[in-house]
């Protein structure tokens, strides 16, 4: 008896993450609330999290683009942090009229009936290395375009270049042609001349790799 009433105490707290704040309220096992909703901006959403969220807590969390940042603060705070999958929550939970608590309470509820479909949580280092590889395909997919603008113009323009896409002595002895800022890529030129092997010079796919072994997601 004592541990029935015990687990009806117990809060399941749910975090609707927007891009500047986050909805916060929480339910008892029978989806009474018993936290009074609150709409908290970052900010200040570390200091609210220590000051409200007790040790006994669980909280679930939707996988959004800041989801992680929120799911470390968390962690250490409370008995268990979920990581809920957008989709499938939506098509668990539809409410015809849609508001940030309604939302929320739904979240909540969800997991106080522990029906929240969880999706893998990657291990800190897995993440830091999913940004670092994403940051070098996008300075990669900028070099690319760089060097393909730099041939259209010598094409257009009749211009001889060796071929290659690397900036190395061999391949660049053309553009210091002062004549080529005329024609359209001076600026592209002070853009790559900045660090001119920067999508080399970042992580590699043996550094990926690498890692692999380790951190293999649960299947």
């Amino acid at each position: 008896m004592e541990e029935g009433e015990k687990a009806r105490g117990l809060r399941n707290i749910a975090l609707d993450i927007h891009k500047h704040c986050s909805v916060i309220g929480g339910v008892n096992r029978d989806g009474e609330e018993v936290m009074e909703m609150s709409r908290v901006e970052h900010a200040e959403l570390e200091d609210w999290l220590a000051k409200h969220l007790l040790p006994s807590d669980r909280v679930v969390i939707e996988s959004t683009t800041n989801a992680w940042h929120v799911y470390d603060l968390l962690e250490p705070l409370v008995t268990e942090v979920q990581v809920a999958n957008l989709i499938k929550v939506k098509q668990i939970a539809c409410a015809r009229v849609k508001t940030d608590k309604k939302d929320t309470l739904i979240l909540a509820r969800l997991l106080a009936a522990n029906l929240v479909p969880t999706g893998w949580v990657p291990p800190k280092r897995v993440r830091e290395l999913r940004q670092l590889v994403s940051h070098r395909r996008r300075l990669a997919n900028m070099h690319t375009q760089v060097v393909n603008r730099m041939h259209s113009v010598a094409h257009r323009h009749h211009l001889s270049h060796p071929k290659g896409k690397r900036f190395d002595e061999k391949t660049t002895g053309w553009q210091r042609d002062e004549s080529l800022s005329r024609l359209g890529i001076g600026h592209d030129l002070k853009r790559v001349a900045l660090n001119p092997e920067f999508p080399y010079r970042l992580a590699s796919e043996d550094d990926v790799l690498a890692l692999r072994p380790e951190f293999e997601p649960p299947e």
